[in-house]
């Protein structure tokens, strides 16, 4: 038999008594305290038939019982009580759910709509809430991500932010080399030399060996050129390149020194998150900071598709490592717009592989924000997929440098100290 439903009327009010036991139960827990109520109520002479009588005379029953109750009773009308102002309380915030009073950002409830009356377009507004005022152009600030992190920290830099630099680029002459060195170019693309990070393990790989707690088994890649030449790259580190092995271990102690005083000299960090899945060693796990370039590389490596926990998980070491040497450590979570090149799934394309990708990676930002004082969500990807106009280079992957300003300009607007612009 199919039960008759509760039916509850605007103009009316608690038309019936299916409606009253509906409600009672939706606020108390105490299946006593419902029965007592509604025969109370639905027996009395006055019938109460809206919502606000209801809450009239709940508000006079818990004001002459409670005082005369004792010991037992008095305890469970205390907690029915309290049951009564957390649903009036949950009740007031429902109501006022799409309103834009109380909101940080009252313009940011309703989805933009040019053909509403008093509606902007998506192309004049920024995905701005909150604000929070953490730095002016003293702040020591780094960051490190995909190649749409070093496009912020050169913007950073050019702005007159203070960005620490802790190793310059290498120009070659130790027998070091990154990928793309300009002489002209005065600003370095992170605050040491530790290349593309496009996935979380390996922003923690780095904290672990900067700070002692960990270190990937050294790994070079022998690179061999038509002309003779040779070079030798490090899987971990994304866009170098080492005369030999000796400029390698020359190298490493000096930069694994530099990667300590950046993240100990930093006050804001950015980092920005690049890609859901990474490829890691099969000996011990370890996840190199890209894809392998090599064939025999895939004999040492395999794949791997990250999760929401995962990304959390990782995010959180890297924190956790950082705050035990600077604890006044405080991170910047973006999410890089910029898609995968290649996917090394079977059962997808790229661009829902890429889908799934910033997905993955925007709802693990949120749970890292939630869980973690001094963490905060700088809505870069939203900005760009859905405010910029024309934001793309023509490869359609790589953002152009007017909207990675429009960001900036964004980033001040959400984190710049008042009077500080």
């Amino acid at each position: 038999m199919v039960a008759n439903p509760a039916v509850f009327s605007d103009q009316q009010g608690l038309l019936d008594d299916g409606a009253l036991a509906f409600l009672l139960k939706t606020i108390f827990s105490d299946p006593a305290i419902q029965a007592y109520l509604f025969q109370q109520i639905s027996s009395a002479p006055n019938r109460v038939r809206t919502y606000t009588e209801l809450l009239d005379v709940l508000d006079g029953f818990f004001q002459q019982t409670i005082p005369a109750a004792q010991g037992a009773d008095r305890e469970r009308l205390i907690a029915s009580a309290a049951e009564y102002q957390r649903h009036r309380d949950e009740t007031e915030t429902a109501t006022n759910a799409y309103s834009g009073e109380g909101k940080a950002n009252p313009e940011g409830v309703f989805w933009p709509n040019p053909t509403r009356q008093g509606g902007a377009s998506l192309k004049t507004v920024t995905p701005v809430a909150e604000r929070f005022p953490l730095v002016d152009r003293t702040t020591p600030i780094g960051s490190a991500g995909s190649c749409f992190a070093f496009e912020i920290a050169r913007n950073l830099q050019r702005r007159g932010f203070n960005y620490v630099v802790t190793e310059p680029e290498h120009d070659g002459s130790d027998g070091v080399v990154v990928d793309g060195y300009d002489a002209g170019n005065p600003y370095p693309r992170f605050s040491a030399t530790w290349g593309l990070i496009f996935n979380t393990p390996s922003l923690r790989q780095l904290a672990q060996r900067a700070f002692g707690e960990g270190e990937a088994t050294p790994v070079l890649l022998e690179e061999r050129f038509r002309d003779g030449g040779v070079i030798y790259t490090d899987p971990y580190r994304e866009g170098l390149a080492f005369a030999g092995p000796d400029a390698y271990a020359a190298d490493l102690p000096k930069h694994l020194e530099a990667v300590r005083r950046a993240f100990t000299e930093t006050e804001v960090f950015i980092a920005t998150l690049g890609l859901n899945e990474c490829w890691e060693l099969k000996q011990n796990g370890a996840a190199l900071s890209n894809t392998p370039r090599r064939g025999w590389m895939y004999a040492l490596t395999r794949p791997r598709t990250l999760t929401v926990a995962e990304n959390v998980a990782e995010v959180e070491r890297f924190l956790s490592l950082v705050r035990k040497h600077n604890p006044g450590f405080k991170l910047i979570l973006s999410l890089s717009p910029i898609p995968l090149m290649a996917t090394h799934r079977s059962d997808q394309h790229v661009i829902t592989a890429n889908a799934h990708s910033k997905a993955v990676l925007r709802v693990a930002a949120e749970e890292i924000v939630a869980r973690n004082e001094n963490v905060f969500y700088f809505p870069s990807y939203e900005y760009v997929m859905h405010c910029a106009e024309d934001a793309w280079c023509p490869d359609e992957r790589h953002v152009t440098d007017e909207t990675v300003g429009k960001i900036m300009t964004m980033f001040d607007d959400m984190f710049m100290k008042e009077g500080a612009a």
